[in-house]
């Protein structure tokens, strides 16, 4: 293709958005009550959507304990320190929420609420030199949260906390008792959640956002499980660590907001 086709080309690619803005004034500002000119979109509305991310342990020594050189059960037998396990995987799921903008009359402050919930396969296990396992996992989790964040044009910067729940299981074994003490923990958990994100409107309905949240849910010491068992009541009372289980979150997200507002143009 030549420069002079390329500039002809480029002529009427500009005369065509010309005639085009030119008609749509006329359009809108031909007739008495036409609609009023919109400009960037707001952060005000129902929205859902769908994430995905990757969580691990605040911590990588969950359930560890110090070694043993001497008097060691069974039969004074000893054992090394055992460093204890972590957990790390991925999770997907989705998200609804609703923002306000323009909160205590300030056009840039945004405040909403969401609520969230993750099928997940976030776990860790090990077996100790003695032969014992250990695990925990969460296998699903949920938030619901506030959000507070300062719009510029199509892009929002925010906060977020609130409550969190999940699906916790937790497992540990002593074989140095007879019979070997099984340990576990399995059930819903409940804590908090804090983070913060960065949310993009790439047309009126739709966004894209980077968020980090850390779950907190306590510390959820495993009870001694097995029947017959002469041995310390929980896994912590049996010398091994327990900690919060607590987790940090990275996760992006796309959203769809169903009735997405506008600003009018001043």
């Amino acid at each position: 293709m030549t420069l002079k086709k390329i500039a002809q080309l480029g002529a009427a690619a500009a005369a065509l958005v010309f005639t085009t803005q030119a008609d749509a004034a006329d359009l809108y500002g031909g007739y008495k009550g036409g609609p009023a000119a919109f400009s960037a979109p707001m952060w005000t509305g129902f929205y859902l959507g769908a994430n995905g991310g990757y969580a691990w342990r605040q911590t990588d020594d969950q359930f560890g304990y110090a070694a043993c050189a001497a008097d060691c059960p069974p039969a004074g037998v000893p054992w090394p320190t055992f460093a204890g396990i972590g957990a790390e995987g991925g999770f997907g799921g989705g998200q609804i929420g609703y923002g306000w903008q323009g909160v205590s009359g300030m056009p840039s402050l945004v405040a909403g609420v969401e609520a969230d919930i993750q099928g997940a396969g976030i776990s860790g296990k090990a077996i100790t030199v003695p032969g014992e396992p250990f695990n925990n996992s969460l296998d699903w989790f949920g938030t619901v949260r506030g959000r507070l964040g300062y719009a510029a044009s199509s892009a929002l910067v925010y906060v977020t906390g609130g409550f969190a729940y999940g699906g916790l299981r937790q497992y540990g074994e002593d074989n140095s008792k007879t019979p070997t003490a099984v340990y576990e923990a399995n059930g819903t958990v409940t804590g908090y959640v804090l983070g913060g994100g960065v949310e993009y409107k790439f047309n009126p309905s739709w966004s894209l956002k980077a968020e980090y949240q850390y779950l907190n849910f306590g510390r959820n010491d495993p009870g001694l499980a097995c029947s017959g068992c002469t041995a310390p009541a929980t896994l912590s009372a049996d010398q091994n660590t327990v900690k919060d289980d607590a987790f940090h979150t990275v996760r992006l997200g796309v959203n769809y907001w169903v009735r997405p507002a506008y600003e009018p143009l001043k």
